[in-house]
C-alpha cells in the first residue's frame, strides 16, 4: 500500500506523534520511513545579526551551520525513535534540506517517489503559521499524494 512514507519533523511533540503513527503503518506494510528536517535559509543580514560566535572549536560557524547541525540532531533523534519502535535500520532514512519548508517537503516527495506524507499539525513554528497557514496546511493543500495530518 504505502511503501515510502515521508515524515517531516522539527522535533516537536506533534512531529513525534506523526512519526509514531508512521512507524505503526511501516511495520504493518514493511515500508520505508524517510525522515526529513528542513531549516529556513536566512538572509545575509539575518545571519550577521546572529548572536552565534564566529568560531566554535576552531571551526568557522554561522547561523546556517548551527541550524544545519540542529536539524541533523533532530533527524538522528527521530531515527532512534523509529528504531526503538521496531523499524529495521535499513527501512529508516534521514535527510536535511535548507529552504522554504513546505516547498522543500513537496520537492522531496517528487525526488524520492514518496507514497504518503505523515505530518504533525503544528510544530515549533512562530505565530505567523496561525495567520498565514502552517506548513502542514500548505503541504496538505499542494501535495499530489495522500497527506495524513496528525
Amino acid at each position: 500500500m504505502f511503501k515510502k512514507i515521508l515524515v517531516p519533523t522539527d522535533g516537536s511533540e506533534q512531529a513525534n506523534k506523526a512519526l509514531e503513527l508512521a512507524c505503526e503503518i511501516a511495520i504493518k506494510n514493511d515500508s520505508q520511513i524517510n525522515i526529513l528536517s528542513v531549516f529556513r535559509h536566512h538572509s545575509f543580514i539575518e545571519g550577521s545579526l546572529s548572536m552565534l560566535p564566529r568560531q566554535i572549536n576552531d571551526k568557522a560557524y554561522n547561523l546556517e551551520d548551527a541550524l544545519g547541525e540542529y536539524s541533523k540532531e533532530i533527524v538522528g533523534e527521530a531515527k532512534e525513535i523509529a528504531f526503538n519502535y521496531g523499524i529495521k535500520k535499513e527501512n529508516v532514512k534521514g535527510f536535511v534540506r535548507i529552504g522554504q519548508i513546505a516547498k522543500e517537503i513537496l520537492e522531496f516527495v517528487e525526488d524520492k517517489d514518496i507514497d504518503i506524507i505523515i505530518i504533525g499539525k503544528q510544530g515549533k513554528g512562530d505565530l505567523s503559521g496561525y495567520l498565514l497557514g502552517g506548513v502542514s496546511h500548505k503541504v496538505a493543500g499542494l501535495a499530489d499524494i495522500p497527506v495524513l495530518v496528525v
